[in-house]
């Protein structure tokens, strides 16, 4: 295969793997609410939806493993954070979101009613995605070929559509986002899960780099060229969606969600083809998220329970998932919110750490810079006042400040050895 196409199908895969239920919902909301304070918003969000999955699958790429990177904090640490990580990712939130959000879209396009129907397709949906996800491989084939390009296509047709529609006068931004517009857009980044999940996502990568033949001298290269297009992808699609969101004062007003605003969008440019245009841009986004979770939750805990397959664990997970999933999407996010927060900075101190070349070594500022993040965003999610945690970054400070303490410590290691 030529180098180019396995760039491009490799591209096309990790923006299939990322680009999923929230990724359509939060941009769109997002646009629509911050008004004049879009730019510094927006740039908020992308840092924590684009640049930090990027950065976190070229991390992976580079340790081995998210079990690998974290047990340079501690062996028993890599174990509990590494399952709270897939747990997180998988069967408690993302993946039941995936069904939920998808499943509002069915609602909206066909008139069915919720209860029994909403039992069913969840059932169908996680049959299917359990299915494919047997087959971790070949994910570069049926996402990055097939899928992925097929849902692009859609949302530049939505985009397209709307922009083709005159424009409402005024934006207003919301109350939220007329203090700290930057830093509310780094936290809506977090509701993607996109950081936390790129640290699971990388083993994927590297799976389907193997079944590509490409060597294992090439695959860090090969692996961040396709991270950094995939995260291209994302940016472009996010703009669209923005730019949606920004529109979507002309066609409705007091939404609750990103979903509702774009299904309206759908309806606009079109009552009848309008809402099956926007469900199966929904359905295989939502689908191609939740093969991947499924897939790389079942590759990780069959190997740490190696006595139950692969098959079985993902079996598992899609049963627990379908049943999470039937309780709504506004709950999942309300319930996904303080567990992110607490959850992300550790992950991008992880994720920080994990790029710097050498950093194997440096075992205290691991230690300490890492648990500092973690400490400081409980105590903020406690409510305890730390220097700047008004605005969402409490942790910063004391997570500098403990990296350095122990770089300086492993420095003098260095320097007695």
């Amino acid at each position: 295969m030529h180098r180019a196409k396995e760039r491009m199908i490799l591209s096309f895969t990790v923006f299939a793997m990322f680009f999923g239920a929230g990724n359509l919902i939060f941009p769109v909301f997002l646009a629509y609410e911050s008004g004049p304070s879009l730019i510094p918003a927006f740039a908020g969000f992308a840092l924590t939806a684009i640049g930090l999955p990027v950065l976190s699958l070229i991390a992976i790429g580079r340790s081995g493993s998210l079990t690998e990177l974290a047990s340079r904090v501690h062996p028993i640490f890599s174990v509990i954070f590494t399952i709270a990580i897939y747990l997180t990712i998988g069967p408690c939130l993302a993946i039941p979101r995936t069904a939920s959000t998808s499943f509002e879209m069915v609602v909206a396009a066909a008139g069915i009613p919720r209860g029994i129907p909403g039992i069913i397709y969840s059932a169908l949906f996680f049959t299917a995605g359990a299915l494919v996800a047997l087959r971790p491989e070949k994910l570069s084939k049926r996402l990055g070929r097939i899928l992925s390009p097929l849902l692009i296509l859609l949302i530049v047709i939505l985009f397209a559509g709307v922009a083709a529609e005159p424009a409402a006068a005024g934006n207003a931004v919301s109350e939220r986002y007329a203090g700290h517009p930057f830093s509310v857009g780094f936290q809506e980044g977090y509701q993607t899960m996109d950081a936390i999940a790129g640290l699971v996502f990388g083993l994927l990568l590297s799976v389907n780099l193997t079944e590509m033949k490409v060597s294992d001298d090439r695959k860090l290269k090969e692996g961040a060229i396709a991270s950094l297009f995939g995260g291209m992808l994302l940016l472009l699609i996010y703009s669209a969606l923005a730019f949606i969101g920004v529109r979507g004062h002309s066609f409705i007003s007091s939404p609750q969600t990103g979903a509702d605003i774009l299904s309206a969008a759908a309806a606009e440019i079109s009552p009848s083809y309008g809402r099956i245009l926007i469900a199966l841009i929904f359905i295989i986004a939502c689908f191609n998220t939740s093969v991947s979770l499924l897939s790389s939750c079942g590759e990780y805990f069959s190997r740490l329970v190696p006595s139950i397959s692969r098959g079985k664990w993902i079996a598992l997970f899609a049963v627990i998932s379908g049943i999470i999933a039937n309780a709504g999407l506004e709950k999942i996010i309300s319930l996904s919110s303080p567990i992110l927060s607490l959850i992300y900075p550790g992950a991008i101190m992880l994720i920080i750490l994990g790029l710097i070349p050498g950093s194997g070594r440096m075992i205290c500022t691991y230690r300490l810079g890492v648990s500092a993040a973690l400490i400081s965003s409980l105590l903020t999610t406690a409510g305890v006042s730390l220097p700047f945690s008004s605005s969402g970054f409490g942790w910063i400070i004391p997570s500098l400040i403990f990296s350095l303490a122990g770089l300086a410590a492993d420095m003098l290691k260095l320097k007695h050895r």
